[in-house]
């Protein structure tokens, strides 16, 4: 008689190990049969795996053709002029740093035109600076400081040196732009900054743009375990992203990264309550809603959102990320899959199967199979 309580225990425990994984199981088979129109998304044949979101109206395309056609003939003003039409809004004008940085990458000497023409431009050194720091990080490579060969490592050093010397030179050029400093920000984990140091940067840009997304998407970096943070430290910079920043801003979606982060670094997410991690992808999801559908960082952001919402649990909120999305799938976590127009069409059928549970009970319809206890992994 003894026996029965061990087995009913053992069975138990079966239960809750194998839960999460069947009852997902069962959601995907209930996504076979999910017409996705219904819920008001682009039918399967519509999705498009090779961008995060919509292309660019026809007239930015032509503006950027022209510039890299100038910028093929050593003709900088067309470059400087798109920076300046720009004016203080520091999102949009990092955006065409980065433009302009791959353009430059392709063929400098346009570049280098501008700096001896216009000795006084901080736009110029500005992007001097950061194709210095990409040349540099393109030479380290993505591995870990052990598989960098040693010259490589020595270039890499070289160049961010360079790098922030440059964009010193920037500041002091343009010292309301906070572009300058979110170079330096990014130098700092290569250079191994003390916290100090860092903390010394990151006061400078903040002061200029204290919802500099991308400065805070590089700065999220240097508080990662793999460079010169604790897990504890880059979760928290990132919930602080949510309520820090105005209305609008895109850079609660900050906080989706080091979630993200930690569960590659972990392989689990953060041991915070799960009340509490709903709570704050619930404001992510508000916050994000908030920002115009022109951002050019927002695309990107609603997937990694939908992703994190649905294995909440929190379907509803995923649906309706998946509507804003669209037809467009090119992007993570979604690209990191074999068929990334699979798993993003997965997800998102798990998500219609299961929002608005209560409300079809209480109209007699079709439920779809549960996906309770999802909240997991990636």
């Amino acid at each position: 008689m003894q026996i029965l309580p061990v087995v009913a225990m053992l069975v138990l425990l079966v239960g809750l190990l194998f839960r999460q994984p069947l009852a997902r199981a069962r959601a995907k088979l209930a996504a076979r049969r999910f017409d996705p129109t219904r819920y008001g998304l682009p039918s399967r044949d519509e999705l498009d795996p090779d961008r995060a979101g919509p292309p660019p109206p026809q007239s930015v395309q032509l503006e950027l053709i022209a510039l890299t056609d100038a910028a093929t003939l050593g003709d900088w003003r067309p470059a400087a002029a798109y920076l300046d039409h720009a004016g203080r809004d520091w999102d949009e004008r990092w955006h065409r740093i980065l433009l302009l940085s791959k353009i430059a990458i392709e063929n400098g000497h346009w570049l280098t035109r501008w700096s001896q023409d216009r000795p006084d431009s901080g736009d110029a050194a500005t992007l001097r600076a950061h194709v210095l720091l990409l040349t540099g990080w393109a030479i380290r490579g993505d591995g870990f400081a052990r598989e960098v060969p040693a010259p490589h490592m020595r270039q890499f050093h070289d160049h961010l040196h360079a790098a922030v010397e440059t964009a010193q030179q920037a500041a002091a050029l343009a010292p309301e732009d906070p572009g300058p400093w979110v170079v330096m920000v990014t130098a700092a984990r290569g250079l191994k900054y003390s916290h100090a140091q860092f903390r010394s940067l990151w006061n400078e840009l903040t002061r200029r743009a204290p919802g500099h997304f991308m400065g805070h998407l590089q700065a999220l970096e240097y508080w990662t375990p793999k460079w010169h943070g604790t897990d504890r430290e880059m979760l928290a910079f990132g919930e602080r992203a949510i309520y820090h920043c105005a209305p609008g801003s895109p850079v609660p979606g900050v906080y989706l990264y080091a979630v993200a982060e930690h569960i590659q670094h972990q392989g689990k997410l953060p041991s915070a309550p799960s009340s509490q991690r709903k709570r704050l992808l619930a404001d992510v999801h508000r916050a994000l809603n908030q920002v115009p559908e022109d951002n050019p960082y927002l695309p990107s952001l609603r997937h990694l959102l939908a992703h994190r919402l649905s294995h909440a649990g929190m379907f509803d909120q995923a649906l309706d990320q998946f509507r804003r999305i669209g037809p467009w799938c090119g992007a993570a976590p979604w690209s990191s899959s074999k068929n990334p127009v699979v798993a993003f069409d997965t997800e998102r059928a798990i998500a219609a199967a299961n929002a608005g549970r209560r409300a079809k009970a209480t109209q007699g319809l079709p439920e779809g199979d549960s996906a309770k206890s999802r909240e997991g992994g990636s």
